[in-house]
């Protein structure tokens, strides 16, 4: 508890969650909230009583003398009422954050769908842009306000999913008035037939299929589409709820009306999602498809429109998660950063300054998923404790990663991307260096730095998170221990030639030169990819 307080903290948080997730109904916000008290009150009498009579201030000598006798005892029992009073507080947070309103959303629709008008603002940059029955189909986060009940405008509050058939852009901030239907997410287990291949190709209902799509179910996923998901393995409705989102609409351009720009919006976050917006199309414009595609998954964390054959070949050689932004891609970008600004001989400490506004910027461009959020306070913690002279204890910056995510939304400790962020993580920090050992040598450095150390993070990447992707996913990829090691060090050519081609790009002078590097690094690593995915035993389904 002494050297490592936050990740004890961080594991009875955790605990605290997922057992009040099972508690029964009958358990209140009231009484949970009782028991916090007392735990806490518990921890401060004891923790007191133990440091009153440790600095020998106790005024009666058998009190005293039973205290210098046992001070650890009464350490260590004030230490257990705080670990619980860590859990209990957790559990408090977990049910408050299913506690709503009387005029909230979740409490106003029911099973069937509602056409009526919604009052609303757009609350994000588009998430996805799809062909649907011929049109586009455009997708954000919708602020609800209002919903039209027969004659009368009735306010309701809540997040909702919206798709608009549009060739149109919305853009966060815009207020509208929308006639279309609303809808709470379906309930039912979804039921995707897979080909041979393990593949999603199709739903055995069209009312699914309209709902749901592989990016926005795995978009905080690490390993994303192209998994098999078998009867009973997803449900959409609780997906979408555990980040908020408690309605469906369903609209066509000629039924929205725009009342205004930038209401109430966010200056940061409207410019970050206006450069994001022109980043991207910079990219798709520029770049050849499947390379742009590839870029704006590694750099932006969009991953709509990588084709699906990609997909399958990094899902099958055990790299999907190159495509998700996590600790990998913000460690590569925050190294790449601090040698460009030694090489132009910057200070120290400016130099980690400008490197951690940078890397906040970079997690914002990715829309701060939990993985992103995770290495960013890692790395975050990291250079302030430089810049304070103090060596920071990785286990307690995972830690406070994760605290920082939970108390933000609680619901994140079951979503999947969120445990597969972490566990990757806690495998290479405590079993690398054990496999490490196992296998260096003492007389080649090179050998150790550059071939077997990155191996043993591979392969402990790969033991922590395989129990994972097996129980989700029904797949194994022991061909992905092997892949890594060639893909990851592609990908960090890659990752600095996307950001030279984001800053420079717009010039037509080097667009051209910039386009063909990037095209090449991409190519090299679809190769890459499909070598390996196509290797017999690299990969199976259970």
């Amino acid at each position: 508890m002494d050297k490592r307080p936050l990740a004890v903290i961080a594991i009875f948080f955790i605990l605290g969650i997922i057992l009040v997730r099972f508690l029964p109904d009958s358990i209140k916000f009231l009484h949970i909230s009782i028991i916090t008290l007392v735990f806490i009150l518990s921890s401060f009498i004891v923790g007191a009583r133990f440091t009153y009579a440790r600095k020998g201030i106790a005024s009666e000598p058998e009190v005293s003398g039973l205290m210098n006798r046992t001070p650890t005892m009464r350490e260590k029992i004030a230490n257990i009422f705080l670990v619980l009073s860590v859990s209990s507080f957790a559990a408090l947070l977990y049910i408050n954050s299913n506690i709503f309103p009387k005029h909230h959303i979740s409490h106003f629709l029911g099973e069937e769908k509602l056409k009526t008008g919604i009052v609303g603002v757009i609350k994000s940059p588009v998430l996805t842009r799809k062909p649907y029955y011929g049109k586009i189909n455009s997708m954000y986060l919708f602020e609800i306000e209002a919903i039209k009940e027969e004659d009368d405008w009735r306010d309701v509050k809540g997040l909702a999913q919206i798709r608009i058939q549009t060739e149109k852009d919305y853009g966060y901030g815009d207020r509208l008035v929308v006639r279309g239907t609303v809808k709470r997410p379906i309930s039912r287990r979804l039921k995707p037939a897979a080909t041979d291949n393990g593949d999603v190709s199709a739903t055995n209902d069209d009312k699914v299929a309209a709902t749901f799509t592989p990016y926005q179910i795995f978009e905080v996923v690490k390993f994303g589409t192209g998994f098999r998901l078998r009867k009973g393995d997803f449900n959409y409705r609780e997906y979408l709820e555990r980040q908020n989102i408690f309605a469906v609409i369903n609209t066509k351009e000629n039924n929205i009306t725009l009342l205004s720009h930038n209401y109430r919006s966010n200056p940061i976050l409207k410019y970050t999602y206006l450069i994001r917006e022109k980043l991207k199309n910079q990219i798709l414009e520029k770049m050849p498809l499947e390379s742009g595609a590839f870029l704006s998954a590694i750099l932006l964390g969009d991953r709509s429109e990588l084709p699906k054959h990609l997909q399958t070949a990094f899902k099958n050689c055990g790299v999907y998660h190159i495509m998700a932004i996590s600790g990998l891609h913000v460690g590569l970008v925050a190294a790449a950063l601090l040698y460009l600004f030694r090489f132009f001989r910057m200070k120290r400490e400016a130099a980690y300054i400008l490197t951690i506004l940078f890397i906040v910027f970079f997690a914002m461009l990715a829309l701060s998923r939990p993985s992103v959020v995770r290495a960013t306070v890692m790395v975050v913690l990291f250079f302030i404790g430089r810049l304070l002279g103090k060596k920071i204890d990785i286990s307690n910056s995972v830690a406070m990663a994760a605290l920082f995510i939970l108390i933000r939304n609680p619901h994140d400790v079951f979503n999947v991307g969120f445990q597969l962020s972490f566990v990757a993580v806690l495998s290479i920090i405590f079993l690398a260096p054990l496999f490490l050992n196992l296998i260096k040598t003492e007389k080649n450095f090179i050998i150790n730095r550059f071939f077997l150390a990155p191996f043993a993070v591979s392969l402990a990447a790969w033991i922590g998170t395989s129990p994972l992707i097996v129980y989700y996913f029904k797949i194994v990829t022991p061909v992905a221990v092997i892949a890594n090691l060639l893909i990851i060090p592609a990908l960090f050519v890659s990752l600095i030639s996307g950001l030279v081609f984001l800053l420079f790009g717009w010039m037509d002078f080097a667009a051209g030169v910039l386009v063909s590097a990037n095209n090449l690094c991409c190519n090299v690593i679809f190769a890459l990819a499909d070598f390996f995915a196509g290797l017999k035993f690299g990969h199976f389904y259970i």
